[in-house]
């Protein structure tokens, strides 16, 4: 008797609610993950518990027809297309259009990629070249999802001939132990030898999970097999607990899939063989639980497209409400796809030809798309070159981050920094500060044009210009810093100390009082400092870049996503308690009208390049609107530069 037969004989076809109830807490507890990570943040179980669930009744699948002689590869695949692509479909339209009128060419291409991924169930493969899962980059693909269909249907493929070929009870179940232990021993490989991506994309690796699924039939395949009602109630019990619990304490940190994922697999296998337990009739069998469980793979596929896009157009900082939301609008469109998209099509009569047809076609559009590079035409050219703005430090976005003269916090103090003072006639400014003080260098060359001074510049990563009083064995690297910065202000007797970083209410302010009691110890005539310049939540030209997508138009200020004005407030206080002198850079790029975002058309004429740090324009507009401040005796000339 072959193992399909006895699979037939001990569990013939039934419906089990508990499963769709199984489905239930997966899709569950993975829209929780994605919607707040920081609630449920291994939420991302879910995603085992379906793999689980999928190999345990596709193999159920195979067995019953095999137990009647009446497999065929050709209907099992026809099942397969009716049963996903109908929701896949509708999702990879509606996502496509979404993604036409919001997202830029770069990112519309990646997005025509993982069409094509999805539309072939290769989506798993496409996100081993790209970021890691759990990346902030991965935020931002609203079809990154599809990995996990990838996986199943790479399964799907293969699974199905190789039941065909081994049927025998012992057969079977030496396969199936087989290939389980190569790939969990893939898995653990790859996740010590910090693949962690391949670890968690690939098939090989994941086939496992599936094949616990497969094993838990074999349960149902010995006759004098069972256990006793209490045994199924702690089994039953221990599994949820087990899923439950991973999905509360496992994170992004774990090294996952690796060992981890048993638990959720594991907790799977044990709710599949305990129908009639407390857990399963009284959780999982309940009507509503089925009901999610029902609509569990459209709700799957519907709800991180519009997570994504939602962080998309709310610089990836929506409020509670809003998420909570688009969850239930997700929810919404997961029952009327289900109640008017799958179930019909089940119902109807050869519908496969024209399924495949329409999968084709959403494949060929992304094909058209990436060749097109995103259809660039959607957006004008100038939106187009202030998303590509560079978003790192570099010389080519400020001539003031210049080797010397600005510091990395790794770079040797043995650095010549005597080049960085000017030579020359005039007054000496010397900026001290971090990299955000490193920005005012092309700006102040500017105004060197109409004015005869001379400028020194000592700037160092993250570090304020703040010199640590206190006694210790260790000196960091930026207190290291500053001591050689001081010993230059000494020597080089400045006119002006131009004091400037990314301030906030934090700031070190004990130390800070301790670097301008020193300067004005060895007698600096004038310290200024320069209060913090606004603060984009996220980076100005990606504010700059949403603002296009609902106004269709650039804005030259904007009053959401900036803050800085209560820093400016601090400063001004504590500059006023110190008696010396204060400039405020938030009232300089920002007024009632809001912050100022750019000073003319182009890309180079955004302000700050990143949240921060300002663009070469950006600093020559702050310069000329302050050197009346640094230098009342200063002559007007051109500059053209408008506020």
């Amino acid at each position: 008797m072959s193992i399909a037969q006895q699979y037939q004989k001990m569990a013939p076809n039934a419906y089990r609610r508990d499963i769709d109830g199984l489905r239930a807490i997966s899709i569950i507890v993975v829209v929780s993950y994605h919607a707040f990570p920081t609630v449920v943040p291994g939420g991302f179980v879910g995603v085992d518990v379906f793999f689980v669930i999928s190999g345990y009744l596709i193999t159920k699948i195979i067995l019953d027809g095999l137990a009647v002689d009446n497999f065929a590869i050709s209907s099992f695949y026809a099942r397969r297309i009716r049963r996903i692509f109908p929701a896949l479909l509708v999702v990879l339209c509606t996502t496509y259009a979404v993604g036409w009128i919001v997202l830029l060419p770069s990112d519309f291409k990646k997005l025509a990629e993982n069409i094509v991924g999805g539309a072939g169930f290769f989506s798993n493969l496409l996100q081993l070249r790209d970021a890691n899962y759990f990346d902030p980059d991965a935020l931002t693909n609203p079809l990154l999802h599809l990995w996990s269909l990838g996986i199943e249907e790479q399964f799907y493929i293969l699974w199905p001939l190789l039941l065909i070929v081994c049927n025998g009870p012992r057969r079977f179940i030496a396969l199936t132990l087989i290939v389980a232990i190569l790939s969990m021993g893939t898995n653990l490989y790859l996740v010590i030898s910090h693949q962690q991506t391949a670890a968690f994309y690939s098939p090989i690796s994941r086939a496992w999970e599936l094949l616990i699924g497969a094993l838990a039939l074999q349960r149902d395949t010995r006759e004098n097999l069972d256990i006793s009602g209490f045994w199924r109630n702690v089994a039953g019990g221990i599994g949820f607990l087990l899923i439950i619990g991973a999905s509360l304490l496992l994170d992004k940190t774990s090294k996952y899939p690796g060992w981890w994922a048993l638990i959720p697999a594991l907790g799977t296998l044990l709710l599949l063989n305990s129908a009639g337990s407390i857990v399963n009739r009284h959780l999982l069998s309940h009507p509503k639980t089925v009901i999610f469980g029902l609509i569990s793979y459209p709700l799957y596929l519907w709800h991180w497209p519009l997570l994504t896009y939602l962080g998309i157009l709310r610089n990836d900082n929506p409020n509670s409400l809003e998420i909570v939301v688009t969850v239930v609008i997700s929810i919404m469109l997961a029952w009327a796809t289900f109640r008017f998209i799958e179930s019909p099509v089940r119902q109807r009569g050869p519908v496969t030809i024209y399924l495949a047809a329409g999968m084709t076609s959403i494949g060929v559009i992304g094909l058209c798309t990436i060749v097109g590079n995103g259809f660039g035409f959607r957006f004008p050219s100038q939106v187009r070159d202030i998303a590509a703005l560079r978003t790192r430090i570099s010389s080519k976005n400020n001539t003031g981050f210049r080797e010397a003269c600005f510091l990395d916090r790794d770079d040797s103090l043995l650095t010549p920094r005597g080049q960085c003072i000017e030579s020359g006639r005039g007054p000496l400014i010397f900026v001290w500060g971090d990299s955000t003080a490193a920005t005012l260098y092309p700006g102040l060359k500017k105004e060197q044009q109409f004015n005869a001074f001379r400028i020194a510049q000592f700037t160092a990563a993250s570090c304020a210009p703040v010199v640590d009083s206190s006694e210790t064995t260790v000196r960091s690297t930026c207190a290291a810093i500053n001591d050689q910065t001081l010993g230059f202000v000494k020597t080089s007797s400045p006119d002006i100390v131009l004091l400037h970083a990314m301030w906030n209410e934090k700031s070190d302010f004990e130390n800070l009082h301790n670097t301008i009691s020193q300067l004005k110890y060895i007698g600096v005539p004038r310290i200024v400092i320069l209060g913090p310049v606004p603060v984009w939540k996220r980076e100005l030209p990606f504010d700059l870049v949403n603002a296009y997508r609902w106004q269709r138009s650039l804005p030259n200020r904007m009053t959401s996503g900036v803050a800085g004005s209560s820093a400016d407030a601090v400063m001004e206080r504590f500059s006023n308690s110190q008696n010396v002198e204060y400039i405020s850079a938030w009232h300089i790029f920002c007024n009632s009208e809001g912050c100022l975002t750019r000073l003319g058309p182009s890309a180079d004429d955004v302000v700050t390049w990143d949240n921060a740090h300002l663009s070469t324009r950006g600093s020559e507009f702050a310069v000329h609107s302050m050197i009346t401040d640094l230098l009342p005796t200063h002559p007007t000339g051109p500059t053209g530069i408008t506020r």
